[in-house]
């Protein structure tokens, strides 16, 4: 296990989706070295989905690349290369 942080937080948020509820589940990967700047991307990045009356849920950095689930991956490379990148889970 490398216990080097890899420079991406993960954060849970729930959010509306263009209005309708109920809220969803909402994963964002985060390429920011700080929990709080993390959650005002992924808050920021969510409503520009077109999501509302979103909220951070938990936050936590990413230390082993390697022990991310296979499914996660992509969402981490991506927020590498592109600074953030959402998933949306369609049920609540």
């Amino acid at each position: 296990m490398d216990e080097t942080p890899v420079g991406v937080f993960v954060v849970t948020l729930e959010g509306v989706e263009n209005g309708v509820p109920p809220p969803l589940t909402i994963l964002a990967f985060v390429a920011v070295y700080d929990a709080a700047q993390a959650e005002e991307i992924a808050a920021r990045e969510a409503g520009r989905d077109g999501f509302t009356e979103v909220r951070a849920l938990r936050a936590a950095e990413v230390i082993d690349a390697a022990a991310m689930p296979e499914d996660f991956r992509e969402a981490l490379a991506n927020a590498r290369r592109y600074g953030s990148w959402l998933i949306v889970y369609e049920e609540p």
